[in-house]
């Protein structure tokens, strides 16, 4: 038998199973803190509720219950005493409690219910794969239903918008005057860069379902003049209007194989004019592919029923798609470290 080669400085040398036990038990860490998060115990506890008679009467269930979800909560560092009270730890306060400008609860709750449903099962996908055309995107199901576009698209906007303004300080929109935001959900993108660039006009694009809810935010922003939400599908060609000096994909990408990716962006390369942009947003694979651990799992789980149905690609193949089709001066970098990269190029 041949020996088995060491890693250098390997961390898990003489450590016993914690951290496997860990691995294979994280979902019901993800269970729990979506329970809390569906029956309001964050926003409870920021209310000033802290006994279980208090969080039960808030969260209309019963003291037992509340007393032993607080205690998981607190097992998970969610939730603290301090002075006798129980309080939220920062990033919950922050992140978890409704009506806060920074809430983005929504988003994980329908993430963890839908993601956690499609991961069951998993590794009865993992044998042959077929080459026969592979089936529905994963989130297709969702948006043919009103509802579930709906919850889908205010997630969306909930977990993305302090993003859209990260992108819209880095990214300069003042170069270009009418952008086609491709998959564009909610809006919050094209609200945020319309917010910071006065003389940018963005049209949004995406399922007919999700656009009736992208037309609320942009109301509510007060940018109808300058943001149109219309149906369009960006694997077709005629809902490419030829009077857009930038477009962009943010997030669809990794739901579809290459072949498929670089003929979207060969539709997006006719339609711009000499000098125009294009920008993608997705998640993206470090440059030597062990990682992060999110876009890995994206990678992961576009393995469906016996099929390839999506890649996640690292920084150099987003720029050698790119430059196949003839755009030039593409380049690539973090937005959101560990997470989504930020892809951008010209046509010459």
């Amino acid at each position: 038998m041949s020996e088995v080669p060491q890693i250098p400085n390997d961390p898990t040398v003489g450590k016993n199973s914690e951290r496997l036990n860990e691995l294979a038990l994280s979902f019901k860490k993800s269970q729990a803190m979506g329970a809390a998060l569906e029956c309001g115990l964050f926003t409870a506890l920021s209310e000033g509720a802290s006994t279980p008679e208090e969080i039960g009467a808030h969260c209309n269930m019963n003291p037992e219950t509340a007393d032993r979800l607080l205690i998981i909560c607190k097992a998970m560092d969610l939730v603290a005493e301090v002075d006798g009270r129980n309080v939220n730890l920062a990033d919950v306060e922050r992140f978890l409690v409704r009506d806060k400008p920074t809430y983005f609860g929504d988003f994980l709750r329908f993430t963890i219910t839908t993601e956690y449903a499609e991961m069951q099962g998993f590794s009865t996908s993992l044998g042959t794969i077929s080459s026969e055309v592979p089936p529905s995107k994963l989130y297709e199901g969702d948006l043919d239903d009103p509802q579930r576009a709906r919850d889908f698209t205010e997630a969306g906007y909930n977990s993305s918008i302090g993003l859209a303004h990260r992108l819209a300080k880095r990214f300069d929109f003042s170069r270009y005057n009418h952008w086609l935001d491709f998959a564009g959900g909610s809006g919050c993108y094209a609200i945020a860069a319309c917010e910071r660039h006065t003389g940018l006009r963005v049209t949004v694009k995406d399922h007919p379902n999700v656009i009736p809810v992208t037309k609320e935010f942009v109301a509510k922003h007060g940018l109808e003049s300058r943001i149109d939400a219309q149906p369009g599908d960006f694997t077709q060609i005629d809902d490419y209007p030829k009077d857009c000096d930038l477009i962009s994909y943010i997030t669809p990408l990794h739901w579809y194989l290459r072949d498929e990716v670089v003929a979207t962006l060969k539709r997006a390369y006719d339609a711009l004019p000499s000098g125009g942009g294009i920008l993608i947003v997705g998640y993206m694979l470090n440059d030597d592919r062990s990682g992060p651990v999110d876009p890995g799992f994206y990678h992961l789980q576009a393995i469906r029923d016996g099929h390839y149905t999506g890649h996640v690609p690292s920084g150099p193949e987003y720029v050698a798609y790119l430059t196949e089709v003839g755009f030039v001066d593409a380049k690539y970098e973090w937005l959101l470290d560990n997470r989504l990269g930020q892809i951008e190029a010209r046509k010459p």
